[in-house]
């Protein structure tokens, strides 16, 4: 009877560690993301006439509204809702249609907007930021590395336009669901009596966390809740 009491306290004790887990392990943003920092071909649905409303209209890239319609796409998934206007418009079309979040922090694949020019950011490092951009009648594809929230190409800097952030939000739930899935089944996994002869029930084949420097287990603990019956 002590082992299987033994056996149910190093259960729940391993249950509320792999929850505090949660936050270090569930990080879409930074495992899902890959940032664009090469041009893409064109025959890549997403910048061409075969998915981008901009290039359906006549307006393709070289083009920054172009671009961003199209980099948005390719992250996403789905069709951005911003569909029309020049670059100077989109900060204004977005407010006003209310589509999506907006601010002053930069995020990765927000679109970067100006008083007329458009970027998406790719990479941020602390307050400097790299975004891929095109340009109407000039660059295809280039990159560019400004500190946020500056003027920039002569142009006032209006904000973040989050387009990406719905995406995100419902990757990092598929991710936290996907952990949940896996906790249960290891703790369905711990959910047995040690055997008899032995005196501390043998948890060699369970595998509590994934390795990772910001996750600590507290021997102790662990150490007390066997001892304590």
């Amino acid at each position: 009877m002590k082992i299987v009491i033994k056996s149910l306290a190093v259960m729940l004790l391993s249950f509320v560690m792999l929850i505090m887990a949660f936050p270090v392990t569930a990080s879409a943003q930074v495992n899902e993301f890959e940032p664009r920092l090469t041009s893409p071909s064109r025959s890549n649905a997403y910048y061409n006439s075969e998915l981008n409303v901009y290039s359906q209209t006549g307006y393709p890239m070289p083009n920054c509204v172009a671009y961003a319609f199209g980099r948005v796409y390719e992250i996403t998934g789905e069709k951005p809702l911003i569909t029309r206007g020049s670059a100077g418009e989109w900060w204004s079309i977005n407010k006003r249609k209310g589509y999506y979040e907006y601010g002053q922090e930069p995020r990765l694949g927000a679109v970067a907007c100006w008083s007329n020019h458009v970027a998406v950011v790719e990479k941020i490092d602390g307050t400097t930021v790299t975004a891929s951009q095109s340009h109407w009648g000039g660059n295809y594809f280039d990159t560019t590395v400004f500190e946020s929230g500056t003027n920039r190409f002569g142009q006032k800097f209006y904000g973040y336009i989050y387009m990406c952030d719905d995406y995100f939000k419902e990757l990092e739930q598929q991710n936290t669901q996907n952990i949940k899935t896996r906790l249960t089944e290891k703790v369905g996994d711990m959910n047995y009596v040690a055997p008899a002869e032995k005196e501390i029930p043998d948890f060699s084949q369970v595998e509590l966390l994934k390795k990772d420097d910001s996750v600590m287990i507290n021997s102790k603990m662990l150490q007390n809740a066997v001892n304590l019956y």
